[in-house]
């Protein structure tokens, strides 16, 4: 009889504990019961039958078959929505199944349809015409249609275009590389942030306030004529228009050919004209025209003509043989708000004109082995909330960045953490529509110098591999992040003066922070470790730097600048780490009162191995000597042990010279350094696909450096 109590006893506490299991499929009906055999139509239906449960939905598995899924509007879950720490709530694809979320609308290849209008045509070079098609907009009832603004720093807001899922190229002139300005007449910015700097007039030679007013330079290209007749519907410019890290996209308002000048429509903020070579700049800004019909003339090119309202295209191959989307999705694809322990696995993500996902708020969400690409904006954004993490994701082909952290509490002593987590991703091909201060991780720096800070304390960025950007690598700010095991390469591929890791920020809000057994190597431009202000308490250790920047302008390994130092003495703590083929190795600075921990660090084959500067009290660097050091750092012209030099491989031998010059010197655990396998990751990268150890074509650099002159 007892056992018969128990065996029933047991069965009602299985029974209890059975987890809710709902199935959705693109060929299913919400009609249905929701199994596999009947499985729901939509997400948002799963989800809701869930609410239905209550507190009984926890340990609930939606399990998505595979095929695409459209969203015009975000798929939200929301507190209601969450798990608990022992039951998350989780949304996967199904083993071995393909499951697409996108903010893309399919066209049918027939609603392409050839130029007949003479006047159209009259535009087109003649062996183009009867290549590019036209899309009538007017009968789509798109979102995002409207006529770009007149100046802007990100994405205008334009919809995107997709064939066989990928992003096609804005016709631009020219198709590589940039025009360049002759000569500034006027550079209108107006009053410089903070300077109080009005003598960017040209020819006012004081400081006479006045209003900003829209720029004029000389052009060279006399291909600007060509575009004269179409200011009225619109001719955009996007430049690089006084430093390399400023890059905004403005109207033109007049072309006069004569005096081959060129006059925007708005004022750029602080100007036209380089900023060190005012009035007339140094003669080398560069720029290029974008979203034009004329300049149509490379295959998968498309512009979009907001007089007429159409978009029209050159096809990379026959329309009727592809797949063409428009993303033009309302928000994110996917957003988390003040949700808790919610699991998304497996979801690939695409074609939205924002987000991929957004979180926002709650906690203990993840993000785990989906793939995001072809967004907008942020593949993911993190904004607030606690102990969320992204993990063993694919994130590519970003018109901005890959990871957007913000959280804790920077006010209160201790500092409270946000605790989240980016780790195991490969982070690539970024920053394709906004050039710069996009990173793969964002976590606490929005650019823009000192003001942009945001509060991002106590999160924990590892693992992850991050590779060919325009700009940098992982930005950051704040307190208390760890920074380890990333490999980073091909970063500032188009404007320098960043770095693999970057921040620029101030010693009163930013700190403790660690940069540990990072692997950053094959950049023209780019610097390796760069704190560009003040670097309170930091912590640079285990780092392995192979810049190989000899074709370019920069190529500092740990650079690190003095800030606020004069006023209050900080110090930094660097040792163990190694710089191979830099420009410059390490750069330190210190003021007379700080106390510094810099020792067993080496350099090879760097053309200048250490630099070390005191700060006087007038904030004046002077050169010094490693006698401001606490330690031996050591300068090779050659291999000290290395396993393969040759081929990238800086594991150092048991019997490497170095460890008998700096005794105190540890192994770096380079095996351990980037991604790894694990259950949502079952494949690597080889060196080939990522083309891992080269450099790049350089052929879209700036090649400019800050200060930089040129005739």
């Amino acid at each position: 009889m007892k056992y018969t109590f128990f065996f029933v006893s047991l069965l009602l506490s299985l029974l209890g504990n059975t987890q809710t299991t709902f199935y959705v499929s693109p060929t299913g009906k919400d009609g249905n019961v929701g199994t596999k055999a009947k499985s729901f139509a939509t997400i948002a239906k799963a989800r809701d039958e869930l609410r239905k449960l209550g507190d009984k939905k926890q340990g609930a598995t939606v399990i998505l078959r595979g095929g695409t899924y459209n969203f015009t509007e975000p798929f939200e879950l929301a507190e209601q929505d969450g798990g608990s720490k022992e039951n998350p709530v989780t949304y996967k694809a199904a083993d071995n199944e393909q499951v697409i979320f996108t903010g893309g609308l399919t066209i049918p290849s027939a609603s392409f349809k050839p130029i007949n209008d003479p006047a159209t045509l009259a535009r087109i070079a003649p062996n183009l015409q009867d290549k590019i098609v036209c899309l009538d907009l007017n009968k789509l009832q798109l979102n995002h249609t409207k006529i770009l603004p007149d100046l802007f720093d990100d994405d205008g807001g334009m919809l995107g275009l997709y064939i066989n899922g990928d992003r096609m190229p804005l016709s631009r002139y020219p198709n590589k590389g940039y025009m360049a300005m002759k000569k500034v007449i006027i550079n209108g910015g107006g009053q410089e942030a903070k300077t109080d700097d009005w003598a960017n007039y040209y020819g006012t030679g004081n400081k006479e306030k006045r209003p900003p007013r829209p720029g004029v330079f000389e052009y060279r290209d006399n291909r600007a004529a060509r575009w004269i007749n179409q200011l009225d519907r619109g001719v955009w410019i996007k430049g690089y228009w006084r430093i390399p890290w400023q890059n905004e996209c403005v109207r033109v308002a007049a072309i006069d050919t004569a005096a081959h000048t060129i006059t925007l429509k708005k004022p750029v903020p602080g100007g036209i004209g380089n900023k060190y070579t005012r009035p007339q700049g140094n003669g080398r800004e560069q720029y290029w025209l974008l979203n034009l019909l004329e300049e149509i003339d490379a295959p998968g090119e498309w512009a979009i003509d907001y007089k007429d309202n159409k978009l029209y295209l050159y096809p990379p191959k026959e329309l009727k043989d592809c797949k063409v989307t428009i993303g033009d999705s309302k928000g994110a694809v996917m957003t988390l708000n003040n949700a808790s322990y919610i699991a998304i696995k497996g979801i690939t993500i695409e074609q939205s004109v924002n987000e991929g996902i957004t979180i926002t708020g709650g906690s203990n969400d993840l993000i785990a082995g989906c793939t995001v690409r072809n967004v907008n904006k942020y593949a993911i954004k993190i904004d607030g909330g606690s102990n969320h993490t992204v993990q063993s994701c694919d994130l590519y082909n970003l018109g901005q960045g890959g990871v957007w952290l913000a959280g804790g509490n920077e006010l209160v002593e201790p500092h409270i953490p946000a605790g989240h987590k980016v780790i195991n991703n490969h982070i690539y091909n970024f920053s394709q529509l906004v050039h710069i201060y996009t990173p793969a991780v964002n976590a606490g720096f929005s650019g823009g110098g000192a003001g942009g800070h945001h509060t991002c304390v106590g999160n924990y960025v590892a693992h992850n591999l991050i590779h060919d950007t325009p700009h940098g690598g992982i930005i950051y700010g704040s307190w208390d992040n760890v920074f380890e095991y990333n490999e980073i390469f091909r970063m500032c591929t188009v404007s320098n003066d960043l770095g693999a890791f970057y921040s620029y920020d101030l010693y009163t809000r930013s700190g403790n922070n660690t940069f540990a057994y990072n692997f950053i190597h094959n950049s023209n431009d780019g610097d390796g470790i760069y704190f560009d202000h003040d670097h309170y308490n930091m912590h640079v250790y285990g780092n392995i730097l192979a810049l190989n920047s000899y074709g370019g302008k920069r190529g500092t390994g740990f650079l690190f600048k003095h800030g606020s130092m004069p006023k209050t003495a900080y110090g930094l703590d660097c040792y163990n780490n190694i710089a191979i083929n830099c420009g410059v190795g390490f750069e330190f600075v210190t003021s007379e009162s700080a106390t510094n921990n810099w020792k067993d660090n080496f350099t090879v084959n760097c053309r200048t191995p250490f630099e070390y500067k005191y700060v006087a009290a007038d904030g004046k660097e002077i050169n010094k000597d490693s006698s401001v050091a606490n330690g031996s750092n050591i300068t090779y012209v050659s291999d000290p042990g290395f396993e393969d030099m040759a081929n990238m491989n800086f594991r150092l031998k048991p019997d490497a010279k170095v460890f008998k010059d700096l005794p105190n010197f540890k192994p770096i655990p380079l095996d351990k350094i980037g991604l790894y396998i694990d259950e949502y990751r079952k494949h690597l990268p080889t060196d080939k696909e990522i083309n891992r150890f080269s450099n790049g074509d350089g052929s879209m650099s700036l090649n400019q450096a800050v200060l930089d002159r040129g005739n």
